[in-house]
């Protein structure tokens, strides 16, 4: 049997590097974004690239900033690469501020091989892929982070990488009302959605499962905690629809989960919690295609979704990440992520709550990065 050394041994890290494999004119494949804001406003951006696609060994995610509310941006003051050296691919940056205002950069690693010359056979919604001479069959995640204690500084300082557990988290995490933190770091290999609570602010995790899957290869969940301390969870699915769950003991048990009434196509999307204590939903309203960005706000716990707002109409749009600051709502989502005459963009816009209610978005759409 095959080690397991992507719990074990850190991509390779850099800060602020000059490596010309790192500019932004040469990337071929850019997507799934993620997005936090600082105490001050300092708006953090990151994402997934490098190689022709994903997953390949040349991928690496990338870490910039602005400090103009998205006018302009730094050059990456973080890459974290994937080592060819030690067959550990590094994948999906996700970025979170915690209640103490600190910066947590989160990411995936799994290992790789060199591809033999004999195929394997894949079943169906396994992402096992052969790519420029490496085999991804791993479907094993390793879950890695840095944490910055001023995000505020001009001179960003990191600590030591750390796995802090196994699994593949895709989206934020969430307080709940008694003070833990819920992580949705789901694993492949498992028919049950998959999650760690942490009871000490981020230091230990505990991992457990919930109920049996739906109709997914990637879960992807997010949850928001309703005003009766329910955990209400959406699940990513490729039946058109979001899949739901909840939990009324703070995630130790769950429902079964059950396929909601919410179009939703097969990607992530986005739902938190507002600071007005509002419902926010991003997502593809569309049942098939990765188009039609949209907004919509609830004011009574997400029974209905009463507003909203058409984002983005276009084709092959995705991911969307939400952080709130002041009065706004600041959103991330990429374009065609790859191919030869794709866009690659990664993309930045905001609004606000009154905006949704009014069903308008008011501003344009900003590219935060396009090769």
């Amino acid at each position: 049997m095959r080690e397991f050394k992507a719990n074990k041994i850190s991509a390779k890290i850099f800060f602020s590097p000059n490596e010309a494999r790192f500019e932004e004119k040469v990337r071929n494949f850019q997507g799934c974004p993620t997005i936090a804001i600082s105490k001050n406003g300092r708006i953090f951006a990151g994402w997934y690239s490098g190689g022709r696609c994903e997953p390949h060994m040349e991928n690496y995610n990338l870490l910039v900033y602005s400090d103009d509310e998205g006018k302009t941006w730094s050059k990456p003051v973080v890459v974290i690469e994937s080592s060819k050296e030690d067959l550990i691919h590094a994948l999906d940056i996700q970025l979170w501020i915690d209640k103490d205002g600190r910066l947590h950069v989160f990411w995936v690693q799994n290992n790789t091989v060199v591809a033999p010359t004999e195929l394997p056979k894949f079943e169906k919604g396994q992402p096992g892929v052969i790519k420029d001479g490496y085999l991804f069959d791993d479907f094993v995640h390793a879950e890695w982070e840095m944490v910055c204690e001023n995000p505020d500084m001009d001179e960003l300082v990191f600590s030591k990488p750390r796995c802090w557990g196994n699994g593949f988290l895709r989206c934020k995490p969430n307080y709940l009302n008694n003070g833990d933190i819920l992580f949705f770091n789901y694993n492949q290999t498992k028919d049950r959605y998959g999650y760690s609570i942490s009871c000490d602010n981020g230091q230990t995790f505990e991992y457990a499962y919930g109920p049996e899957k739906i109709a997914t290869y990637f879960d992807e969940c997010m949850a928001y905690q309703k005003q009766n301390g329910e955990v209400r969870t959406f699940a990513r699915s490729y039946l058109g629809k979001i899949v739901e769950f909840s939990s009324f003991d703070n995630g130790r048990t769950w429902t079964d989960a059950k396929l909601s009434d919410i179009v939703a196509s097969d990607t992530r999307f986005y739902v938190a919690k507002t600071p007005s204590n509002k419902v926010l939903l991003i997502k593809n309203n569309h049942e098939k295609q990765r188009s039609h960005m949209t907004a919509l706000l609830s004011d009574d716990d997400g029974v209905t979704w009463k507003y909203e707002m058409l984002i983005d109409e276009r084709n092959d749009i995705s991911y969307p990440d939400v952080d709130f600051y002041g009065d706004k709502i600041y959103l991330v989502y990429d374009r065609e992520r790859s191919g030869k005459d794709s866009a690659k963009e990664i993309l930045f816009t905001s609004f606000t709550e009154e905006d949704i209610i009014k069903g308008k978005h008011p501003t344009s759409v900003q590219i935060i990065s396009k090769p």
